[in-house]
């Protein structure tokens, strides 16, 4: 699916428009030629589906890797403030649901509690490079065997915060009116670690974090350690599915943190059923 730019934003700055790619599975077409389109449907050629007010660019790391950043803005003018901010790992995979999402719930408006706001997804790009950006170091241990990414090289998340701190907010800033002590981080599974990382030990990066079915096992429970030295410096909303009683005991050692089960849900399938929570938390009133 390609996007496209859209009207432009309020405060255009000088922020690169490349080639733009995301995908909604839903929409996802089998590789190769477009199906025929019956005979009454020929007069219309058909077109992918694109996103409106949506962006795509490219922003390379001090080490000169390369990150797609999605970007999807609401219509109309922005808040006196700015409009708040909800950063989503893993984009190729999240950012449009994320979007689409936030678009519905903020069009219910009083019904549904949630402002509008803007939606930056980060790709991930290669497994190798995600396990290790989203994991924090851990000085002598390696994911053991038969863990999931056992074999990967990880400790890079300080880095990838680096990057985000200082060249993904501050081109999103640049380029969109939008309130900086209203940004949310989202991550699942190793990006959910990563978020309550950044929580507990650079509190602020971001003033509201979600964490979905985070991997509470990385570093030998080193988030439960972070938690129990830094145990009121995040607020955190964590959801897990079937089976998530470590995460709800690191919800409670985290003052300020809320626990949302997600009954019937398994680590494949958390980051869907928690969306709609993850945007009113990010947007709603209460985040304010």
């Amino acid at each position: 699916m390609l996007l496209r730019s859209g009207p432009q934003p309020d405060r255009a700055a000088a922020v690169p428009v490349v080639s733009a790619r995301v995908v909604l599975p839903a929409l996802l077409l089998a590789a190769g030629a477009a199906p025929a389109l019956p005979a009454q449907e020929r007069a219309v050629s058909p077109a992918p589906y694109t996103l409106p007010n949506s962006a795509v660019f490219v922003i390379n790391s001090a080490a000169a890797e390369s990150y797609t950043i999605s970007v999807a803005w609401p219509d109309g003018a922005p808040p006196a403030a700015g409009w708040p901010v909800l950063y989503v790992l893993d984009g190729e995979d999240n950012f449009a649901i994320a979007a689409v999402t936030a678009r519905r719930l903020a069009h219910a408006g009083a019904r549904s509690g949630v402002e509008a706001g803007v939606v930056v997804g980060i790709d991930a790009g290669p497994l190798a490079r995600r396990v290790r950006d989203y994991t924090p170091a851990t000085p002598g241990w390696t994911i053991p065997a038969g863990r999931p990414a056992s074999g990967l090289a990880t400790g890079g998340g300080e880095a990838f915060l680096d990057l985000i701190a200082t060249r993904v907010q501050p081109a999103i800033r640049a380029r969109w009116r939008v309130d900086a002590t209203r940004d949310t981080l989202l991550g699942h599974s190793f990006g959910a670690v990563l978020a309550l990382h950044a929580a507990l030990t650079r509190p602020a990066l971001f003033d509201h974090v979600v964490a979905v079915s985070p991997s509470t096992w990385f570093g030998d429970d080193l988030l439960t350690r972070e938690a129990t030295a830094a145990p009121s410096r995040a607020a955190a909303l964590i959801a897990e599915g079937d089976g998530g009683d470590a995460a709800a005991a690191l919800a409670t050692r985290m003052a300020g943190a809320r626990f949302l089960a997600l009954p019937g849900q398994s680590h494949g399938t958390t980051m869907l059923a928690a969306m709609a929570p993850a945007v009113t938390f990010a947007f709603g009133n209460s985040a304010q």
